[in-house]
């Protein structure tokens, strides 16, 4: 597990081929591909491997002693829905991952903007953005609300202006973790999630996982097929998990309510050890001012 905060580049990987040599971006998944086949935005990126992270102070995450079962989707009334917009990574960290966080910690403000720091990093480009670009926003000038930014939910050319700068610096992140990936994760997305934190991943998406329905979105079964494996993905995407128990994970995703398990679905543990790709436990939120009940 290593601790980041500042300049960590998340976001969720679309890799064409070898994870080593190919990245895919929203682009690749754009309008005239999704014609025929894919239905759903996407847009994370993600990081070379060897670029330098900087260290947060957030605790070590303990690994034993945790619950059985955890699940922190009642702190979020609603899955988001990203549109046609490939601000996956947005609505993951920002509108889920924070919402549950806030409600968690007592704060007023969630839900909020997604669009506060996508319109920041796409500057009218809807390439999709790293889980770090977001990151960086949030802990140095904060997050917008929704019921504030009257930009809405899909417009990533318009700029936050100086009011909505100036309320958004009343809720900041402190922080977050870089959880490993592989078999160490299903300890530390555990031990994340026993201490309220919602984890935040990157992986590749497949057809399957677009077409899903309701009952195998809730039965921890899904994984793409071999054939899918062997093939490209539809891109790369970013989600946030809400809750465990023994069979696996529970997903909150941002293609709204009425797909998959009410927004929702499930994945077993050897989908969390094989196909994730990079993954990160979010802090607490600092509220000051019309954050502060």
């Amino acid at each position: 597990m290593k601790k980041n905060s500042f300049s960590r580049a998340v976001a969720v990987l679309a890799i064409a081929g070898a994870f080593s040599t190919a990245m895919v971006s929203v682009a690749d998944a754009a309008p005239t591909h999704r014609a025929h086949h894919h239905h759903f935005a996407l847009g994370a990126q993600l990081d070379h491997p060897t670029q330098a992270r900087m260290h947060s102070a957030l605790a070590p995450h303990a690994t034993k002693d945790v619950p059985a079962s955890v699940d922190l989707s009642n702190y979020l009334p609603q899955v988001g829905d990203q549109g046609q917009v490939g601000s996956c990574v947005a609505w993951a960290i920002d509108y889920s991952a924070i919402g549950i966080m806030e409600a968690e910690q007592g704060i007023a403000g969630a839900p909020h903007a997604p669009m506060y720091t996508y319109a920041q990093i796409a500057q009218g480009n809807d390439q999709g953005s790293y889980a770090s670009q977001h990151f960086d926003i949030l802990t140095t000038q904060g997050l917008d609300t929704k019921a504030d930014y009257w930009q809405g939910d899909f417009d990533y050319t318009t700029q936050p202006d100086a009011n909505e700068t100036a309320n958004a610096a009343n809720w900041k992140l402190s922080g977050y973790t870089q959880l490993d990936t592989g078999s160490a994760l299903v300890n530390e997305v555990k031990s994340s999630l026993a201490q309220g934190e919602p984890v935040v991943f990157a992986f590749n998406v497949y057809q399957s996982l677009e077409d899903i329905d309701a009952t195998t979105a809730g039965n921890y079964t899904y994984y793409p097929t071999a054939d899918e494996l062997a093939g490209q993905p539809l891109g790369g995407h970013e989600v946030a998990i809400v809750g465990y128990n023994d069979q696996g994970v529970k997903i909150a995703n941002s293609w709204g309510s009425s797909w998959g398990d009410n927004g929702y679905f499930t994945v077993p543990w050897n989908f969390v050890t094989d196909q994730i790709q990079e993954a990160d436990a979010v802090g607490q939120m600092i509220a000051t001012g019309s954050g502060v009940h």
